[in-house]
């Protein structure tokens, strides 16, 4: 029997395998001096904010995508943003990170949690129906793990049941179910750029949406409830409760 690592035998994970991520190339550094050369170093219009909204809008096959700075935030908006409210009852799995019943809960709505499959750690599609109430408005599945919900089954009960479809996919840019990226299916999706992301900028979030009117309260609700026009003065009178 091989000796264990710690009574003196081999490691089974080498000295020095295990690096920090993300990687930080001199590609990044050069980005970064970029920006300060710029002198651009905040705002929704920024250069770099804008171009990333529209290859990522691209990269995902979807209509509209915003830059928040957070995948929390980015759920916030993906449930706001279809109109979700107080006493609505919203179906998650019942295993993820707390985000997202925080997403539902701080719009005083009701997270329903619903067992997963152990496959893939999603949630069990099969079990969704038996949670339905007359006060069910969306369901809101999680791809963790990069791992992709059986969204064909998700979709096909929520328009069964008349109901909206969000997206947590905070873990899984690029991800695919049944040749179509995530994000491309729900009414709206969150992503995360977290220093954990497969795809990081240390801190950040993308939401993604083909709905124009989701991505009309979005906009505002980036802007702290303001209607905000790009190259024209701000009115500062705020239409609703919003945040970044």
């Amino acid at each position: 029997m091989q000796t264990l690592a710690i009574l003196g035998g081999e490691r089974t994970v080498p000295e020095g395998m295990i690096q920090t991520w993300p990687p930080l190339t001199q590609e990044d550094r050069d980005a970064v001096m970029s920006v300060f050369d710029s002198n651009i170093l905040h705002g929704t219009s920024a250069p770099n904010a804008v171009a990333l909204q529209e290859e990522f809008a691209e990269f995902i096959g979807v209509k509209h995508c915003l830059v928040t700075n957070s995948g929390t935030s980015a759920l916030h908006m993906a449930v706001a943003s279809l109109g979700i409210g107080p006493g609505d009852e919203v179906i998650i799995p019942a295993f993820t990170y707390w985000s997202t019943a925080a997403a539902v809960l701080h719009h005083n709505a009701i997270p329903i949690f619903v067992d997963i499959e152990m496959e893939t750690y999603s949630i069990d599609p099969d079990q969704i129906e038996a949670a339905i109430t007359d006060r069910t408005k969306a369901i809101l599945p999680v791809h963790i793990h990069g791992m992709p919900v059986d969204m064909g089954a998700v979709m096909a009960i929520a328009k069964k049941h008349g109901l909206l479809v969000l997206g947590d996919a905070c873990q899984a840019h690029g991800c695919k179910w049944n040749g179509q990226t995530i994000g491309t299916m729900a009414d709206a999706t969150g992503f995360s750029t977290n220093r954990s992301k497969c795809l990081s900028s240390g801190e950040g979030g993308l939401f993604v949406t083909n709905d124009d009117n989701a991505y009309s309260i979005a906009c505002k609700l980036r802007e702290f409830g303001e209607v905000v026009i790009h190259g024209e003065d701000r009115e500062y009178n705020a239409y609703g409760l919003g945040w970044m």
